[in-house]
C-alpha cells in the first residue's frame, strides 16, 4: 500500500514530513485530519495529534523528525540524514534551532484576528467538512489561536514577530556559509525540516516576512527545485 501521512495542511510539522517524502520522490497520499474531533485519527489510541505516518508496511511513526529518520531510512536511495559524527552534530544543532523557531511561528502567523483568519482559509480548501463546519472551525480556530500566540510571545520573549521571523531568517542564511544548502551540494535533514517549516506560512504575511531576506528566498527556491508535486490531499482513509 502507498504510505499515509495523517496531517493539518498549515501544520509546519505536517510540512516537514511531506517535504522529505517530496524529495524522496515518494507516492504518498495525505489525509486531512478534522482538528476538532480527530476522527481520521481515532485508529492511534496512544498518539493524538499529528502529523502521524503510517508507512508501506503498515507500521504507524509519530512525531515530525522521528518521522523524517524513519522515512529516510525506509527510502535510502537519496540518503538525506548526515552520516559522519561531526556532520551529524551541525545538522542536529540546526535541528535543535528550528524547534526554537518553530515555537515562535505561532506568535508571526496568529499575531492579529486578521491574520489567524487568513491562516485558517486553509480548511476550505481541503478536507471533508460541511459548510458550517468549515465557518465553525475557521472562527474558532482563529480565536483560539490568537489568545495562544500571545502567551506564546510572552513565554518566548518575543516582542515583535516580523523581527523575530527576519532575525530566524538572518541566522539561516548566515549558517550556510554561502554554501547552496546547510548539507553542501545537497540538503540535508535541517534543510528539509527549516524548509517544511517555512512551506507552512507560504502566502501568509509570515511567509512574506521570510522572504524579504532575498538570501534565505533563494535557498527555499534551491529546495523547492529538488522536490517532486505536491500530492492530492485526501478526504479520508483510502481517498485521494
Amino acid at each position: 500500500m502507498r504510505p499515509r501521512l495523517y496531517q493539518y495542511a498549515a501544520c509546519p510539522f505536517c510540512n516537514k514530513v511531506r517535504t522529505i517524502l517530496r524529495y524522496k520522490g515518494v507516492d504518498f497520499e495525505t489525509i486531512e485530519v478534522h482538528p476538532l474531533n480527530k476522527k481520521e485519527i481515532a485508529f492511534s489510541t496512544d498518539y493524538r495529534a499529528v502529523p502521524i505516518y503510517v508507512d508501506a508496511s503498515g507500521r504507524q511513526v509519530n512525531d515530525s523528525t522521528p518521522i523524517m529518520r524513519h522515512i529516510d531510512a525506509e527510502y535510502p536511495e537519496r540518503a538525506v540524514f548526515a552520516a559522519s559524527a561531526a556532520e551529524r552534530a551541525e545538522e542536529d544543532k540546526w535541528l535543535a534551532w528550528s524547534e526554537k523557531y518553530v515555537k515562535g511561528l505561532p506568535t508571526a502567523i496568529y499575531d492579529t484576528l486578521p491574520h489567524a483568519l487568513e491562516s485558517f482559509d486553509y480548511i476550505t480548501k481541503v478536507g471533508k467538512f460541511g459548510w458550517w463546519q468549515k465557518i465553525s472551525i475557521k472562527l474558532t480556530g482563529a480565536f483560539v489561536m490568537t489568545l495562544v500566540a500571545k502567551k506564546i510571545a510572552k513565554r518566548e520573549g518575543i516582542h515583535d514577530p516580523r523581527i523575530f521571523l527576519s532575525t530566524k531568517a538572518a541566522e539561516w542564511v548566515a549558517a550556510l556559509r554561502g554554501r547552496p544548502y546547510q548539507g553542501g551540494d545537497k540538503p540535508n535533514g535541517a534543510d528539509l525540516a527549516v524548509y517544511g517549516i517555512t512551506r507552512s506560512v507560504e502566502g501568509l504575511s509570515a511567509g512574506a516576512i521570510l522572504d524579504e531576506n532575498a538570501e534565505f528566498a533563494a535557498w527555499r527556491r534551491r529546495v523547492e527545485r529538488l522536490l517532486s508535486p505536491e500530492p492530492v490531499v485526501g478526504l479520508s482513509a483510502g481517498v485521494r
